[in-house]
This record gives structure tokens, sequence and C-alpha cells, in this order.
């Protein structure tokens, strides 16, 4: 559907140590395309249920603050979060499925908004997520 956005990538690591990476919320600035991000908690050994989180994604003053919180929290395989900004509204998911030696990281978001804005935001955000998952994902080589 329209609303529905996923990514997935594997990365060349055991789910224990991409959980830890990816809980790091501050540092997913370091990997997620043009985003800078804050959070009232600093990653896997403080987190969990009622963790905020806010992520700034544009360029200069340009662009669109993402408010979050963290409804779901089940180490080291799935986060959720629900959006709760002015502008992005939904859901967002993170499941991190073992694979021995190796992690895929599935990423979902389920964008409420008008089908018109849907439209012109869809192709655009598939596109910086997956390259901002295979970055962080490149990562651990």
């Amino acid at each position: 559907m329209l609303k529905d956005f996923y990514a997935e990538v594997t990365i060349n690591a055991p789910v224990n140590q991409v959980w830890r990476a990816l809980v790091q919320w501050e540092k997913q600035g370091d990997w997620m395309a043009l985003t800078h991000v804050s959070a009232s908690d600093q990653g896997a050994d403080d987190s969990g249920i009622g963790t905020t989180i806010e992520a700034f994604t544009g360029i200069g003053p340009f662009g669109v603050l993402d408010k979050m919180k963290v409804t779901s929290w089940e180490p080291p395989h799935f986060c959720r979060v629900d959006h709760y900004g002015r502008v992005i509204k939904g859901i967002g998911e993170f499941r991190l499925v073992d694979l021995g030696d190796k992690t895929r990281f599935d990423w979902y978001e389920e964008i409420k908004a008008p089908s018109l804005i849907l439209v012109l935001i869809k192709p655009f955000i598939l596109l910086t997520v997956n390259f901002s998952l295979r970055k962080f994902a490149r990562t651990f080589n």
C-alpha cells in the first residue's frame, strides 16, 4: 500500500552486535542520510519503552523534525516507535533476524499522510533509506 515503506539489508555481524549499534540513537545520524538525531536515552543499556527520539532530516534549516517514542522493545530483535510529530505520523519498526554470523535488518514505516504527499515522498524516502541501510551495514565490514 502507498502508506507502507519497507527496506532490508543483510549485515555481516551477529544480531547482538547489530542491535547495540542500531540503538545508539544519536549515532544514527552517522549513517542515516541528511539526519541528526537526539534521544532521551543513549543506547541499549538504558533505552526501552518510553524512550523519546527526535530526528531532523534536511539540509540547513530546511527539513522535517520527526518526533518518536519507543512503544515496543524486544532486544535484540525488535523495536517499534510511534511517530507523533507535526508532519510525520504513524509507526516505525525495525526487526533484526538472526542468521548466525549475519543479521537481516528489516526496516518498516507506516506513514499517515494525504495520498498526494505519499506519492511525492515515497520514492525519495525509499531511495534514502536503502542508501542509509547499506551505509550502516558497511560499518560492520
